[in-house]
């Protein structure tokens, strides 16, 4: 579109989108970062830190690179968002030679628009302001949301952390994330320890953030798709396929055996109840 004019175009009262500035490097301090542009970092790592839970419980190896990621957002009833994107570049701007350096040095930076899945956006990004971008040594990123969950959409993870502090809490995930997390045919139970075995660890850590942004209401949720446990390997006692409907058979009731079409001897027992 190269007019603003959205008069047959149906727009909710309010869309969401952020605007962030997303940075990997191998060395530097996620603090370095931040005094130098004079931006907060909504999420950030440090190379060579111990690896966490979102709930803070540690988890086995440390961090491979520095990660650092600032954002801000926006609420619009209209679809335009270019704008935005020029505010976060006139703040940059006068911390260009920083920026250069962090790409001189093995590190790379991208401004990101992510649109959350609230309705249709379209915008023009002025050749004038990509030029701005390419003098900071700045790539371009754009993510798209979806929120319906229906087939094709968003997958429900369910995470069950070993903290007490837990909450059973439920992120979206979209199928390319879930497939990074869940790679195994009809696995819908994982462990952390096991994530980091995987191969596309960089895949799986940045899905992994974009997942912790997606919360959703238990009593919205359509279907949990998966379980994500953390700190509780014992659970592999139950779960040897990583699939529910692979559950030991003394772990469950009668009924989710003949759910499971899980064979178990008659031996005139009471249904036993589900474990808690």
């Amino acid at each position: 579109m190269t007019e603003h004019d959205d008069a047959d175009v149906e727009q909710p009262t309010s869309k969401r989108f952020d605007v962030e500035l997303f940075i990997v490097h191998p060395t530097v301090d996620p603090a370095e970062i931040s005094i130098a542009l004079g931006l907060d970092a909504k999420f950030a790592h440090r190379v060579g830190d111990q690896r966490k839970t979102p709930a803070g419980a540690l988890l086995s190896g440390v961090y491979r690179d520095t990660r650092w990621r600032h954002s801000r957002r926006y609420e619009t009833g209209d679809q335009w968002f270019a704008d935005k994107v020029v505010d976060l570049i006139d703040r940059l701007e006068p911390h260009k030679e920083f920026l250069k350096k962090l790409t001189t040095t093995g590190g790379k930076a991208c401004v990101i628009v992510q649109f959350l899945g609230d309705g249709y956006f379209g915008d023009e990004v002025p050749k004038d302001v990509l030029s701005r971008l390419a003098d900071m040594e700045l790539d371009l990123g754009i993510e798209c949301f979806t929120v319906p969950q229906g087939a094709g959409g968003m997958r429900n993870i369910q995470v069950i952390d070993g903290a007490q502090n837990s909450t059973f809490s439920i992120f979206q995930a979209t199928r390319e994330e879930f497939a990074l997390l869940f790679p195994e045919p009809q696995q819908d139970i994982q462990y952390a320890e096991d994530l980091a075995l995987l191969s596309q660890q960089d895949e799986i850590d940045a899905a992994c953030r974009r997942i912790w942004e997606r919360p959703i209401r238990k009593r919205d949720a359509l279907g949990i798709h998966g379980t994500l446990f953390y700190e509780l390997e014992r659970y592999k006692t139950y779960y040897r396929a990583k699939r529910e409907d692979a559950i030991d058979p003394s772990a469950v009731n009668q009924a989710q055996r003949r759910l499971f079409e899980i064979a178990w001897p008659n031996r005139g027992e009471a249904a036993k109840l589900p474990k808690s």
